[in-house]
This record gives structure tokens, C-alpha cells and sequence, in this order.
């Protein structure tokens, strides 16, 4: 550790350290860390009439927030008894509405189900039967997703954007008539249901499931990573652990005490663009700055104007984004740009960070401290961070590694590696998941003996303690920071009766980080079926919008194959990178 963390973490410091065996093997937790999220919420001042959540026009205060979240919860126990351990879909896009049924859900003990708000009609039912969710909350595009597979066995409620104007206005009120029709519930009249009730007192334990979040593999279906709640609040205490890290840092630099520059401080305020049913949406975003007694901006739509608009109206202070947003900020023409001068920290994660768009962003932020992470849903976030200067001092690597996680690097025979040689990185502590819901057996996969977890990247740690990822074991495109299974792509490929053989794999692109790029054969006969274009509407009939392939390339050549009998995709991305 460096200097500043040894002095935060040392015995009676605010983030001091202690040795456990909560888990069966040896953890280092925070001592003051929350045990369970309900702990976590009492801590807050929840009656501050500050601002808390802003979405268009619509504007929350925290007491307003955890009234219509009590509202909420006293509806699902009454009508539903939802209580410890009931399993509660979100497929919601980023609203105020996903915000507050997580917190109404989590403050009865419950376990909030993170479906992908993107996800296509057979995605969200997967998602939603696997993990035996006892009811749902949809907003309009996956009610209308929902509404096309029948009645629903479950309860479940859709919510109205209130931003959407226009023709999304329109398009959003015909998606929740449909659901409607098709039996879902109205969400803001279940608030009024609940309005005038208390909710129930609930007790759970630092190792009860606290949240479901999904993650697909190599077999092409999506499984639900379960975190624990002991994980969940280290996650957040781990992200305050950084943020005071650069506090100090800058002080320093300023040559002011820590608590002076802390009172001059305007609240913190994140403009949230990560999607929230992924853990740096849910963690980072919300639940960190929910911990800071800051305010999350919300925005309907990615667009690189309004983004810096509302930086400016709203004085935020922190922008977390993937380098695809990043790139399309620093491309923003300056003459006239609004002033962002409030931006204290943009950074990103799950990608490198390209070092030309490093110092694009130094330059067009010269107030902002820039940052990366490295971690995974099944880590509940980052366990390595690298901010400031030690982020431009290392800027390949993807952070350091935090007092809270272990972390060895193994060859093929599952040998230990010296620093400095690469091979795959496995991961310990306190926030690793219990496990793949309802999977023993790919739990046992992912998880070793030792309560290791298997990453599936590849990297080595330098000298200095940080994480260098150099490449990736499972199968896997980052596109435009959303993580798309190649494994996934194709089994629906495979699927037409037109296609003997498919492969999906990612290809480097300036923006995207890595486009994905489909190869089918078609069979003999097939004829003039099978197209590109039908192709690619066959994906985006089954999966997220996100994992159509860009371009799809049919081929009548056999798919190239190495020695083992498997398709040989480093011969594919060679042949169509450009």
C-alpha cells in the first residue's frame, strides 16, 4: 500500500483494517463498514431536504426519496408479503423509479433481482424464472417486452418515464398499454397504496444475499451472480476509501488540512450514465454517492452536448463513464461549451483507457482527477483503482490492488506465478459473491477451494502493486463498455437451420474499444436466405440491441480451425480487424 493508504487504514484511522474468517478463509474487512445494507440506510440522513435525485424535469429530496421508498415497501409487504430472502425483478432503465424500488425492496430484506433493462423478451424471462422472482417492476420497453410472452406467472408493476416527450412520450404510453393489457400493475398506484403505513423492522446477516446482478459465459446463458450483504457495503466502503485517498492527495498539493478542504467542498454530484443494473452503475454510482450525501443526475439518452450541459447546470462533481462517452466529450467542440470547471473526477473502468484520450481528457478537464478500476460483477465491483497521479504514472495498468482483496496470478497448472509473468487472475475477500444462483456447478467452476475466484483474465501485478490486464481467457467483446459472450452470439446463430457454422469475435475500433463482428457458412441450400441483414435481425429478435453484430460476413470457406478441432478466431480477427 502506499503511504496515504497505510496512514487511513492503520489501527483507529476511519478505514481501518481488521483480519476475519467470516467467509472460511482469511479476509481483511473495514472495521467501520456496515454489516448489511438496512445498517448501511440507518446511518444516513435521510430527512435532508438537499436535492437527491435528478431526472428531467423531476426533482427528489432524500427525505422524499426514502418516503416514496417507504411508501413502497409498505405496499410489497402488505399485498405481496415481500419480506427477507423474496426475490424482486428491476427491469427498469435509469430512473428515479429503479432507485426507489431498490431501496424499498432492500430495507424489507429482500433481494433485488438486476434484470438487463436492454435485454430482448427472452432475456428477461430467463433472468426472471431463473432466479424465481416473486414479483417485477418494468418500465415501458421491457413491459412491452414482457407483454409479448403472455401472461406473466408473477405480479408485476411498469413504470412511466416522466422525461419522455415527443415521439418517446408516444412510443412509452403504447408500451405501457400493452403491458398493461397484459396484466401488469401500475407503479405509482402501488405508492399510493403504501403511502400512509410504516414499514416493518427486518433483520439479515452479513452474509445473506443482498442483490442478484447477471453475467453471461461461455455457455451462452445469463447467470445470476449473488452478492452478499457484507460484500455490498465494503464495495461502497471501499469506494469512499479511494475518494479519501485523493482527498489527501490533493490537500497536499494545496497544503491545506483534509477537514478544510472537505468544508469547501461543494455536495457531491454524479451524472449516472452507467446503467444501473450493472456494479459500477448500482455501486459506484448510486450507492457510493448515496454514501457521500451527494446527488445522482440522471440522463433518458447519451448525447455528448447535453451530457456537458447538464455538468454544467448541475455542478457535477464526478463523471464515471466508458471511454466511448469519454471520447465523444473530448470531441464536443470547446468554443462555446459550457463550463464544467466543477468536474473534479472522470473516470472509467472495465477498458482501458487509450493514451491519447487520457490526455484529451487532462486537457479539456484540467480540474478533474482522472481514474481507472479493474473488478467484475462477481467482485462486486472494483478491487483494484488507480486515480490521479498514480493512474498517469501507470496508465496500462488497472489499478492498484485494494487492502481489502487478495489477489495470485496462476499458470495453466494452476501453479502460482512470480510478479512481473502473466497468467490468469484470481480474486479473494469479503465482497467476492456466494455464488451463481440455482448453479452449484458453475459456482464450483468459478470458485476454487480456497475461495478464490477465477477471473478468466489474464494479467500479472508489476512491482508497485498495481494490476496489468493483458488479455482476456473467456471469450468475450467489450463494446462500447458492454460486455457482449461471444458464446451467446452464436448459439443463436446456430440456431437457424440456414447456418452450419458461426463465430462471433471483436474486432479493435477508435470508439467502441472493439466491434463485434459476426462469420456464418451457410448450408448447402440455403440459398438467398441467408443475408446479413437477416442475420443480423435474427440476433436482435433474441438478445440485447447491444449484441447484434455490426457486421455479420457470410462466407461459403469452411471457418478456420486450429489443432485442437476449434474454430481458430485469432486467424478471423486478423482477417477482417480492418
Amino acid at each position: 500500500m502506499s503511504d496515504d493508504a497505510t496512514l487511513l487504514t492503520a489501527p483507529g484511522a476511519a478505514f481501518e483494517l481488521i483480519d476475519t474468517d467470516l467467509r472460511g478463509y482469511h479476509c481483511r474487512i473495514f472495521r467501520h463498514a456496515p454489516a448489511t445494507l438496512p445498517e448501511f440506510y440507518s446511518r444516513l440522513d435521510w430527512r435532508a431536504d438537499r436535492d437527491f435525485l435528478v431526472y428531467g424535469g423531476e426533482r427528489l429530496s432524500f427525505a422524499a426519496t426514502w418516503a416514496r421508498s417507504a411508501a413502497l415497501a409498505v405496499a410489497l409487504h402488505g399485498r405481496f408479503r415481500i419480506g427477507p430472502g423474496s426475490r424482486v425483478g428491476l427491469a427498469l432503465r435509469n430512473l428515479p423509479e429503479w432507485i426507489i424500488a431498490f431501496l424499498a425492496v432492500s430495507r424489507l430484506g429482500a433481494v433485488p433481482v438486476l434484470l438487463n433493462s436492454r435485454g430482448a423478451a427472452a432475456e428477461l424471462v430467463h433472468a426472471r424464472d431463473l432466479t424465481r422472482c416473486a414479483l417485477l417492476f418494468a418500465d415501458g420497453r421491457c413491459g412491452r417486452e414482457l407483454a409479448r410472452t403472455g401472461a406473466s406467472p408473477v405480479p408485476w408493476f411498469v413504470v412511466a418515464d416522466s422525461a419522455a416527450s415527443g415521439a418517446d412520450a408516444e412510443r412509452d404510453a403504447a408500451d405501457l398499454d400493452a403491458a398493461r393489457a397484459a396484466g401488469a400493475g401500475d407503479f405509482a398506484e402501488l405508492l399510493r397504496a403504501g403511502a400512509d403505513g410504516t414499514p416493518p423492522e427486518v433483520r439479515v446477516g452479513p452474509l445473506d444475499p443482498a442483490m442478484i446482478l447477471f453475467t453471461s459465459g461461455t455457455t451462452g446463458r445469463a447467470r445470476g451472480a449473488v452478492l452478499c450483504h457484507i460484500g455490498t457495503t465494503h464495495a461502497i466502503h471501499a469506494n469512499l476509501f479511494s475518494g479519501a485517498l485523493v482527498g489527501r492527495r490533493i490537500a497536499a498539493r494545496l497544503g491545506v488540512p483534509l477537514e478544510q478542504l472537505a468544508a469547501r467542498m461543494p455536495q457531491v454530484s454524479q451524472l449516472l450514465v452507467f446503467p444501473l443494473f450493472h456494479t459500477s452503475g448500482v455501486h459506484s454510482g448510486f450507492l457510493a454517492t448515496l454514501a457521500r450525501g451527494g446527488k445522482i443526475v440522471l440522463m433518458r439518452r447519451w448525447h455528448a452536448a447535453a451530457a456537458l450541459e447538464l455538468i454544467a447546470r448541475e455542478r457535477i462533481t464526478q463523471f464515471p463513464a466508458v471511454p466511448t462517452m469519454l471520447w465523444d466529450l473530448v470531441h464536443e467542440p470547446l468554443a462555446g461549451a459550457p463550463d464544467c470547471s466543477t468536474l473534479t473526477s472522470v473516470s472509467t473502468g472495465g477498458q482501458g483507457l487509450p493514451a491519447g484520450l487520457l490526455a484529451e481528457l487532462v486537457r479539456r478537464f484540467p480540474n478533474a482527477v482522472p481514474g481507472t478500476g479493474f473488478g467484475l460483477t462477481e467482485s462486486t465491483g472494483a478491487v483494484a483503482l488507480a486515480v490521479g497521479e498514480e493512474f498517469l504514472a501507470h496508465p496500462h495498468a488497472a489499478g492498484r490492488v485494494l487492502p481489502t482483496a487478495a489477489v495470485r496470478i496462476v499458470g495453466p497448472d494452476d501453479r502460482l506465478l512470480p510478479p512481473g509473468e502473466p497468467g490468469e487472475i484470481c480474486l479473494r475477500g469479503i465482497t467476492i459473491m456466494l455464488g451463481y444462483d440455482g448453479e452449484p456447478e458453475e459456482t464450483a467452476r468459478a470458485l476454487d477451494a480456497e475461495g478464490f475466484l477465477r477471473t478468466g483474465d489474464i494479467g500479472y501485478i508489476d512491482a508497485d502493486g498495481f494490476i496489468c490486464v493483458v488479455d482476456r481467457k473467456k471469450d468475450m467483446v467489450i463494446s462500447g463498455g458492454e460486455n457482449i459472450w461471444c458464446a451467446e452470439v452464436e448459439r443463436v446463430l446456430l440456431a437457424s437451420p440456414d447456418v452450419l457454422e458461426a463465430a462471433a469475435f471483436g474486432v479493435p475500433d477508435a470508439r467502441l474499444g472493439e466491434r463485434l463482428v459476426a462469420v456464418v457458412v451457410p448450408r448447402a441450400g440455403s440459398g438467398a436466405r441467408l443475408t446479413p441483414a437477416a442475420m443480423q435481425a435474427l440476433v436482435g429478435a433474441q438478445l440485447a440491441a447491444y449484441k447484434v453484430p455490426g457486421e455479420v460476413v457470410v462466407q461459403a470457406a469452411a471457418l478456420p480451425r486450429n489443432q485442437l478441432d476449434k474454430v481458430d478466431k485469432r486467424v478471423l480477427r486478423q482477417r477482417y480487424a480492418g
